[in-house]
């Protein structure tokens, strides 16, 4: 700086700083003069007095001008006066590593990224030029965000050796898709987004057949780029078959890709950076990816199976995945009659997911329904997850973090006031929240009819636990807590009747161990087939179970518990079928033209068309709820089983009036399901108008995939 322009530098701050010192001083001289009895102006009716300011306020300006006086004495502000201090900004430590990186690399005789990654000075540097030059689009930990890759994992695009690195930083990359909107239709992209899907093992609810003709068409307009679906390094061409998705996973983003294409542009620094500031950013991300390494290293290779097998066993990825969206990363919504809540992205992503979690942290979600930033909704079961053992915390945490990090957003929650405060959750697990230990002592109501009192105990613990069975199968009061007198049976959940499951039920529904087993564990059985939710989770949790656990569940449903003994006058249903009797009734013409053609004339079912309603156990159950809704909304195939798939099943909403299908279901249940209570018609209107008010009825021929389109803002209840 010139001495001319040191010296206006100086004037114009003195200056400026006696100008408000005056300023102040004069209102302090004139404080006296004041009238609050005075009226200066009156607006809108409002008096506006004369009334001095108080004595406190001057006080606070004159000590901020005594701090202010200090402060250019000691240190730079006048000029080039570096103050008495002599404080120079180079000694600075956020200076330092851009004026001193040239020394740092004087001493460095290996360039290589991996030597380099081990001198701190050098890396501390590199930190700071990443987080000016790339965090905002790799975010401040490298682990990259939507569209921006990961830098920390090993899955690179272009390659992850030293020469691919510093080519990426200092040439850029261009990598491009073309949109085959205009050349392919809606359904193949479809099929190809299904097949693509499948790669990776997602569960989708869709049939065999499609995903193979989407591999069919992958091969015809994909695989001259694509290949098989696996990287290629040379040119850029990402791998299909794995969970790490660029530019989103689900199926949704998958399909919009193929669609329109994608123009991928890292720019390159070549010319704004230095060879040795290029230099230290690739030994921060050499090290950040080694020390991400070294932390999934050091996770205990048993722990992570295990606990893969207890996130199973919770059907974690079932709520914490959006249809069709990629596991574990959220956007599920949760409809109550409070708002929508959505569930949320728990990969371990630092600023997306749950990757700036500890255990403890983690465990005061499971166990306490207390996040990191704030309460959590119970529509998370943590009133269940209470129950896990430290050791099954530990596994579950340990697979957690083991688990491809999405960087996928959490979606905003839509709750009504008060229900968004977060803080009034604490007063919620106050009030209807049970922290005492689960006892696992025999009921002496239960002493003498339990022969194997170790599998009733485990099988209480899958139940209870991770299972949360409750949460579904148990009515809730009017702050959505369930009602423990009433567990087990049954509630409304997305427009089915998760039906009641006490043990009285099960057996006078004529359910034993081994049908049950076979129920929960395959989704098929004597008594009929899983559908709806029932079916997402025997296909997600409970089909991956070993059926050894399987069976301890069932083993403690059919026994009982706790406000769930089996009536002393409890007599199990005999359902004979139709008899001659009943061919000759005139309903049963009706049976035969909208039921028999896929269920059997005599209702024993056709395989793969559809299943028994003989001995079924919905048709069998004393709430004939699900039985009315399947006809009117129609069912969807489950796709649990290719090899036992059954058809779709079309809605009868439009075919039979209330009354006629009252009267058909009546017949159904009686015969085929031993129910001697008459379906009425006022029972069929009011569960129509309950799914129509919801957006879950169909009509003639409809699709049954219209819960997919349905407004989830909707409750329907």
């Amino acid at each position: 700086m010139s001495t001319f322009w040191n010296w206006w530098a100086v004037a114009c701050t003195i200056i400026f700083f006696v100008l408000m010192v005056g300023v102040i001083v004069k209102y302090w001289r004139s404080n006296h003069k004041a009238d609050q009895d005075h009226t200066i102006a009156s607006f809108d009716g409002i008096d506006e007095k004369d009334a001095p300011p108080p004595k406190l306020l001057f006080v606070s300006y004159a000590v901020a001008f005594l701090l202010s006086a200090g402060y250019l004495v000691l240190y730079p502000g006048l000029g080039e006066w570096k103050g008495l201090a002599n404080y120079d900004q180079a000694d600075d430590k956020l200076s330092s590593p851009s004026t001193t990186l040239d020394q740092q690399f004087s001493q460095v005789t290996d360039t290589s990224l991996a030597a380099l990654a081990q001198d701190a000075d050098i890396v501390r540097s590199g930190r700071m030029l990443f987080q000016t030059h790339c965090s905002a689009c790799h975010r401040d930990n490298a682990q990259g965000q939507k569209h921006f890759p990961n830098l920390i994992d090993k899955e690179w695009i272009y390659g992850g050796d030293d020469e691919a690195i510093i080519h990426s930083i200092a040439k850029g990359r261009n990598g491009a898709m073309p949109g085959w909107v205009e050349v392919m239709r809606k359904d193949e992209v479809d099929k190809i987004s299904y097949y693509l899907a499948s790669l990776n093992q997602r569960h989708s609810n869709v049939p065999e057949v499609k995903i193979e003709l989407g591999k069919n068409l992958f091969a015809q307009y994909c695989s001259s780029c694509h290949g098989d679906g696996s990287a290629n390094q040379q040119t850029g061409v990402p791998d299909l078959s794995d969970s790490v998705w660029l530019h989103g996973g689900s199926i949704e983003e998958i399909q919009h890709t193929i669609n329109y294409g994608l123009n991928n542009l890292m720019p390159a620094f070549e010319n704004q950076l230095s060879e040795h500031e290029i230099l230290a950013i690739g030994a921060y991300i050499r090290k950040a990816g080694e020390e991400e390494e070294q932390k999934l290293a050091a996770l205990n290779a048993q722990s992570v199976e295990r606990g893969e097998y207890l996130a199973h066993a919770g059907d974690c990825v079932a709520c914490h995945s959006a249809e069709g969206g990629e596991p574990f990363a959220g956007g599920l919504p949760f409809v109550t009659p409070f708002g929508t809540i959505y569930s949320t992205n728990i990969t371990p992503h630092a600023s997306e997911g749950i990757g700036e979690y500890d255990y403890d942290n983690f465990r005061d979600a499971l166990v306490h329904g207390k996040g990191k930033h704030g309460y959590l909704y119970p529509a998370m079961p943590y009133t269940s997850y209470q129950y896990l053992t430290e050791q099954d915390m530990t596994d579950l945490w340990e697979y957690m973090q083991s688990i491809p990090a999405v960087a996928r957003r959490n979606d905003e929650n839509h709750m009504m006031f008060p229900s968004n405060i977060r803080l009034g959750l604490l007063g919620w697990n106050i009030v209807f929240m049970d922290t005492d230990p689960i006892d696992y002592n025999l009921p002496s109501e239960l002493e003498g009819a339990v022969d194997d009192v170790e599998k009733w105990q485990k099988g209480k613990y899958w139940v209870a636990g991770l299972g949360h069975c409750s949460e579904c199968h148990t009515p809730r009061n009017i702050a959505q807590a369930l009602i423990p007198e009433r567990i087990f049976q049954g509630n409304l959940i997305d427009g089915w009747n998760a039906p009641d499951i006490t043990s009285t039920e099960l057996y006078v529904g004529g359910w034993d161990e081994k049908t049950l087993t076979d129920f929960l564990h395959t989704g098929h059985s004597d008594k009929g087939t899983a559908f709806a939710g029932m079916a997402d989770v025997v296909k997600n949790s409970l089909s991956l179970m070993t059926r050894e656990d399987v069976e301890s569940m069932s083993y403690y449903l059919l026994n009982g518990d706790v406000n769930n003994f089996i009536a002393a006058d409890a007599v199990p249903l005999e359902p004979k079928g139709f008899d001659e009797a009943a061919y000759q009734e005139p309903i049963y013409a009706t049976y035969k033209q909208t039921c028999g053609a896929c269920h059997g004339n005599d209702g024993k079912g056709r395989d793969p068309i559809a299943p028994t309603l003989l001995n079924n156990g919905i048709i069998m159950h004393s709430d004939p709820f699900n039985t009315i809704a399947v006809t009117v909304r129609g069912l969807q195939p489950t796709y649990i089983d290719p090899e036992r798939n059954f058809m779709p099943m079309a809605s009868f909403e439009d075919i039979l009036s209330d009354a006629r299908l009252a009267e058909l279901i009546t017949f159904v249940r009686k015969h085929l399901g031993d129910q001697q209570s008459p379906v009425t018609p006022a029972d069929v209107r009011e569960v129509r108008e309950t799914l129509e008010a919801a957006g879950y009825a169909g009509g003639l021929h409809t699709t049954p995939d219209m819960y997919d389109r349905r407004d989830n803002n909707i409750h329907i209840k």
